[in-house]
């Protein structure tokens, strides 16, 4: 049986342990109490080596400084850290609701790369992810997961703990870009479900009727609060804004069902919401939750999924980031000029290449060249008199 001991090449008080099933080390304080103790599987040969150096270090003074572990978990929440400290107009600060994401796809990345040391970690990793990402159809999401840990990576570079990026120029997986377009039958079968069912289910149905009207992101709609809504309309901040101190504002400006529907949300929020209450939160005004959102939004459409079944109506579910495509896409098809406006996009290209889901583009004919007038001469299109 394997028991506690002082090796030779450890630093001073601390101990490691090989017992049968698992190894453990740690350093233990002169009065005889432990400061910190790590531990893993005792097959583990590429943690028990991490786990060592990182001890080593933490035991020579740099216990606050677990990047000498250099294992991925460790650098991505160093990364994650310092980017929470950056100054508010600093250029390489992520915006917040990006910053947020990026927290849920470093637990991902942490799953499968966390206990890896850095300098351990190839292409092969990389494309492993992507594999296993590909096979639970969520290549999209493995892409954005990889390219931040690319990201993370350079960080790594930057500190002088890897000389080379091992995530340089992965290709990314293939995906299917979707063309999902909610109809107004769905849109109404959905709020009629939240109406019948009633209570918190009607406040999810509504924020869905709001993100179509308004052509928002769902993170901005379970963000909505009280104190943005004002006489002329709903005001929303650019939420991708990074750089600059002077955030940007859209004004969705009232129509009859906007403010119809905005108004029935208020009014389960109770007589006098505070200004920070969330207008699409719990029923205490609370935000949902990623994982309470989505358990009420598919109760919400198995209601509605039953209602389509006796009804005989085409219905397909849907979620709250499948209503802004169909807002923007409205509106182009109505032939509004303000989508750019309203969505506080920057690029034309964006909303071209990804929200605009029409099936039918209208347009009309080119114009015919005027006929010749005898003794009139005739103009180009720059307006030069032709010989």
């Amino acid at each position: 049986m394997h028991g506690q001991h002082q090796a030779g090449s450890l630093p001073s008080r601390v101990y490691e342990r090989h017992g049968v099933r698992i190894y453990s080390i740690g350093y233990k304080r002169p009065n005889g109490t432990w400061a910190f103790r790590l531990s893993c599987h005792i097959s583990d040969q590429e943690e028990i080596a991490a786990l060592r150096e990182e001890a080593i270090h933490r035991a020579t003074g740099d216990q606050q400084d677990c990047l000498h572990s250099k294992t991925f978990s460790a650098v991505a929440k160093h990364w994650l850290n310092w980017q929470k400290t950056l100054p508010p107009d600093s250029a390489e600060k992520r915006a917040d609701s990006t910053l947020t994401e990026n927290e849920r796809e470093v637990a991902q990345l942490i799953r499968a790369f966390g206990r890896r040391r850095v300098t351990a970690l190839t292409k092969v990793d990389a494309y492993t992810y992507l594999r296993d990402a590909q096979s639970k159809g969520r290549s999209a999401k493995g892409n954005k997961e990889i390219a931040l840990a690319r990201l993370i990576l350079e960080y790594a570079v930057t500190l002088g703990i890897l000389i080379n990026n091992p995530f340089d120029r992965v290709k990314k997986s293939k995906t299917k870009r979707t063309a999902r377009l909610v109809t107004d039958i769905e849109m109404d079968l959905a709020v009629r479900a939240g109406r019948q069912m009633g209570g918190q289910y009607l406040v999810v149905a509504l924020a869905l009727k709001t993100a179509w009207l308004c052509l928002r992101r769902s993170v901005e709609v379970r963000a909505l609060q009280v104190q943005q809504i004002n006489e002329q309309g709903i005001s929303w901040k650019a939420g991708k804004i990074r750089r600059s101190d002077v955030p940007i504002v859209g004004l969705i400006h009232w129509s009859a069902e906007l403010k119809a529907t905005v108004d029935e949300a208020l009014s389960l929020r109770g007589p006098n919401p505070s200004q920070e209450c969330f207008v699409f939160g719990t029923c205490t005004g609370e935000r949902y939750t990623k994982g309470g959102w989505k358990i009420m939004l598919h109760k919400l459409m198995v209601k509605a999924q039953t209602l389509a079944d006796e009804e005989n109506a085409p219905f397909q579910r849907f979620s709250l980031q499948d209503c802004r495509p169909k807002g923007i896409t409205d509106k182009l098809a109505s032939g509004h000029d303000d989508v750019m406006d309203a969505t506080l996009h920057s690029s034309e290209r964006m909303i071209r290449d990804v929200y605009d889901r029409r099936r039918v583009r209208e347009a009309t004919p080119a114009r015919s060249q005027e006929a010749p007038v005898p003794g009139v001469p005739r103009t180009s299109d720059y307006g030069q008199k032709r010989p």
